[in-house]
């Protein structure tokens, strides 16, 4: 399946970079998940305009995705949509056009990370979701390129501590909500601070909790809403 390449149009985006690498990849392709979820063959290949492979990813894990994010949505009620992105450091975020489209992008790092684990899969998408709803974006704007609306290319955006600790809450909340477990906003930074240990932080943890910090918090949420 090919993707969408970048090419250079500007829109204003908001952006929550999850992991702990301060100098985000910029991306040149994208998949819709919507699409992924219908293919009719289990192993999807991606591949970019040369027909390059890129990727091989499981059309079980984009249904599982797919689904993922229908129940968030209606928990937080915001419609966004949810792409898939190249990039070898794992990193997420969301964005809003100037058409007041939002939407979603999940890289192939990340993807590998999450693999099927929905409850991990809720967090992501509840703590993306998050921004959107809580207007980060409208404090904290920064621009991308985008080829005929469809793509883009973004680096060193970034949002407040207050804001990630803010999206971390909501997420995990409206992950219950819609029925998934609370602790998979924890396992996902479990992950993500495992890999974490390979990578120089110093500048990212400037502006986000630390992966310990938000550790640390999300069980004692996850313990909180259990009850």
């Amino acid at each position: 399946m090919h993707s969408m390449a970048i090419k250079s149009l500007l829109i204003t985006i908001l952006i929550s970079v999850i992991t702990t690498n301060t100098h985000a990849e910029s991306p040149r392709y994208s998949w819709q998940v919507s699409e992924l979820a219908r293919s009719a063959v289990e192993k999807i290949r991606l591949r970019n305009d040369q027909d390059r492979l890129l990727k091989t990813i499981s059309a079980k894990q984009m249904v599982y995705l797919y689904a993922a994010m229908s129940s968030m949505s209606e928990a937080s009620e915001i419609q966004a949509e949810l792409l898939i992105v190249d990039g070898k450091l794992a990193n997420a975020f969301a964005a809003t056009t100037e058409e007041n489209h939002h939407f979603i992008a999940i890289n192939f790092a990340l993807l590998d990370i999450v693999a099927t684990d929905m409850d991990m899969a809720a967090a992501l998408i509840g703590h993306e979701l998050a921004h959107l709803k809580l207007n980060h974006g409208e404090i904290n704007k920064k621009n991308i390129t985008l080829n005929h609306g469809k793509d883009f290319s973004a680096a060193n955006t970034r949002y407040s501590r207050d804001n990630e600790r803010d999206a971390d809450y909501l997420g995990a909340i409206w992950a219950v909500e819609a029925g998934y477990d609370a602790d998979g906003a924890v396992a996902l930074q479990e992950e993500l601070y495992k890999l974490s240990k390979n990578i120089n932080a110093s500048s990212f943890n400037v502006s986000h909790p630390s992966s310990i910090e938000r550790i640390t918090v999300l069980k004692s949420l996850a313990r909180r809403l259990q009850k």
